[in-house]
């Protein structure tokens, strides 16, 4: 009798626990990053004749899962990274709409157009006037065009090194939370905290969180960002601007190759050009680079670039400024030859990282592998878009400069110093006029400078739209279809670890029911033991 109260009395107990917990799971039903609570509870040791002693309650856990739960980590990190490229795609892809009546390619055609309607009538003032209108708004588009994919991706610098201050923020905070595990020991309330900012950090970056041997490890892109618990190294980010450097290496341009008193004409950008006439007289075999050299440092129109002579004597020229958006076209030309720059030349661009502890992070997944990638001139799709809009600038500054003869209508040789030169119209004879207009049905014009291919410029353009709107598109179906691997996992997980409220209304019965049998068998005894004591 008595061990049947002693059994009695420990089911009360863990049934009263068990309603609490059941309410505490009711009342967190739609708390974000609240686990379902579980009741732990075992047999307690039995008597003689295996008798049951009672129940015992061994805890409250949580329910969860961790290969679903890193497998959502990993999932998570890379649909983050679609939705961030698909943010800077989408933009981009505004910047190039066009309307029936509006657009790069409409001022394109209607260019061309006037061209048409001036070799109809060489003499029209007004047809003049149109050709001038049309080619500043053609050069005001294009421009205009660059100048919003440039404010993209500072945009993009802007929000990566906000991304980083706040992956710092939330490595902070779980460092804060690993501190107070170790001194409280485990909770589930923290625990669930440390979940919810785990699962933040992963639409960042690729992240590998492990708890071995309570000894807490979370890395990011392969690095060790936490360690040892609260041992923190925080990301930084990382600007590098590379100078363009062509440099010359041909031997025509040693004094063995040159005649004193030849011309070289040095032309920088389609617009800026200075004059040396060699002179080979002073006994070394790159006097004449050296004339180069000083020629462009001591011009003050060419002080975008220097030039100097490296240790095996070869012609360099580079641009002040580092960064894509200081390439510079330059041209030497020797008595009508123009110099090719060696293949070991290096292109102005820009590489944007992220690193921790000096290592550079290598992103598989994340916002912040879309980020440094389109900021990084190698691997950006906006940078691509510029190339592409300052190839179409040059292009067209030299197919005119060629078919117009000594008119010479733009300068530049990319879109930030093309320039249309008012009153050149004037200048044209018809013989000009002639051949300017074939340029519009002229497909076998270079403009990508990254292809031998040909094409019009009306197709290329027509061609970079299409490319750009294909990107959308691509990334999207990719979206997509990672947002429903996520979702089906996220799914599965929830049904594992998300409050039930029904279930949970039929838990918080079951407990109360069970409650009230413990309590009557408690009754049962002490009413059985006062009988016997009034006897």
């Amino acid at each position: 009798m008595m061990d049947s109260l002693y059994t009695a009395q420990t089911g009360l107990k863990v049934s009263r626990y068990s309603v609490d917990v059941t309410s505490n799971n009711i009342a967190n039903e739609n708390t974000v990053g609240y686990k379902k609570r579980i009741v732990q509870t075992s047999e307690m040791d039995s008597l003689e004749n295996n008798l049951g002693n009672g129940v015992s309650f061994d805890g409250v856990k949580r329910s969860t899962n961790l290969y679903f739960y890193d497998q959502i980590l990993t999932q998570n990190s890379i649909s983050s990274y679609y939705s961030q490229q698909n943010t800077i795609l989408s933009n981009a892809e505004m910047l190039f709409q066009e309307t029936e009546d509006s657009g790069v390619s409409v001022t394109l055609n209607n260019f061309f157009s006037s061209i048409e309607s001036l070799r109809g009538d060489p003499t029209s003032s007004v047809y003049k006037n149109d050709i001038e209108s049309n080619a500043q708004m053609l050069v005001s588009g294009i421009q205009s065009i660059y100048s919003d994919l440039e404010e993209l991706q500072e945009n993009s610098l802007t929000s990566l090194k906000d991304q980083v201050d706040e992956v710092n923020s939330i490595l902070k905070e779980i460092t804060y939370i690993n501190k107070k595990l170790r001194q409280n020991g485990e909770t589930n309330d923290l625990l669930d905290k440390r979940d919810l900012l785990e699962k933040k950090l992963s639409s960042y970056a690729d992240v590998d969180v492990n708890t071995d041997n309570d000894n807490y490890k979370l890395t990011m892109a392969g690095e060790t960002v936490i360690f040892n618990n609260t041992n923190l190294s925080e990301l930084s980010v990382d600007e590098e601007y590379i100078q363009q450097k062509d440099i010359y290496t041909t031997t025509d341009l040693n004094d063995s190759s040159i005649t004193s008193g030849d011309t070289i004409n040095i032309t920088l950008n389609n617009d800026i050009s200075i004059s040396v006439t060699a002179n080979t007289a002073g006994g070394s075999d790159y006097d004449v680079k050296q004339q180069i050299v000083d020629a462009i440092n001591n011009s003050s129109e060419f002080s975008s670039v220097e030039a100097y002579l490296d240790t095996t004597n070869n012609l360099v020229i580079r641009s002040v400024e580092g960064g894509e958006d200081s390439a510079f076209d330059i041209k030497i030309d020797v008595n009508g030859t123009v110099m090719e720059k060696s293949d070991v030349s290096v292109e102005a661009a820009n590489n944007i990282s992220v690193s921790v502890y000096n290592e550079k992070l290598d992103f598989a997944s994340g916002s912040l592998k879309s980020l440094t990638e389109e900021l990084t001139t190698e691997t950006s799709e906006i940078s691509s878009y510029k190339k592409s809009l300052d190839d179409f600038a040059k292009a067209l500054v030299e197919s005119f400069a060629e078919k117009s003869g000594s008119t010479t209508m733009f300068k530049g040789a990319s879109v930030n110093t093309l320039e249309f030169i008012n009153g050149s119209v004037f200048s044209l004879t018809n013989s000009d006029l002639e051949s300017l207009s074939e340029i519009q049905w002229d497909e076998s014009i270079n403009i990508d400078s990254n292809s031998s291919e040909t094409t019009s410029f009306r197709e290329f353009y027509e061609d970079l739209l299409v490319t750009v709107s294909s990107n959308v598109e691509d990334n999207a179906f990719k979206q997509d279809a990672q947002d429903a691997v996520l979702n089906s996992l996220q799914n599965t997980y929830d049904n594992l670890t998300k409050v039930d409220g029904d279930q949970e209304q039929v838990n918080l019965l079951k407990y109360q029911a069970a409650y009230t049998a413990n309590a009557k068998v408690i009754t049962a005894v002490d009413e059985m033991l006062d009988t016997l004591l009034n006897m």
